[in-house]
């Protein structure tokens, strides 16, 4: 699998999540879903061209992603409350997704291909 595919994976939930949530939560969290979104398509695209500090960006924004959710009260009660509608499931599938899941397959992945590239020389 490509490297940058788990970025572009985070960025398509967490927007689905960030346009879900619009009106139901502060301006500044709608903001900040938004600079997380570029963030990670930044990353995809200098992935893609094999920049080396996209793959460093990559990986310092599947770290903070996952321990920003990790630590946030809200997310926690919105865990809590899976199942409870339709639309809450939906918003804590995509949260999954775009915090944890592909986060983690980044951090896989970057960490296989490290170890290839050590391996190699």
């Amino acid at each position: 699998m490509k490297l940058f595919i788990p970025m572009i994976g985070s960025a398509i939930a967490l927007s689905l999540g960030g346009i879900l949530l619009i009106n139901k939560v502060p301006f500044i969290i709608s903001l900040g879903t938004l600079i997380a979104v570029l963030l990670f398509l930044t990353s995809s695209l200098l992935i893609y061209k094999e920049h080396k500090s996209g793959y460093y960006l990559g990986l310092v924004l599947s770290i903070l992603s996952i321990l920003a959710s990790a630590t946030s009260t809200t997310h926690d009660r919105a865990l809590l409350a899976f199942g409870s509608s339709l639309y809450i499931s939906i918003l804590d599938i995509l949260m999954l997704l775009g915090f944890y899941f592909f986060p983690v397959l980044y951090i896989i992945l970057f960490a296989k291909k490290l170890k290839r590239s050590m391996t190699n020389k």
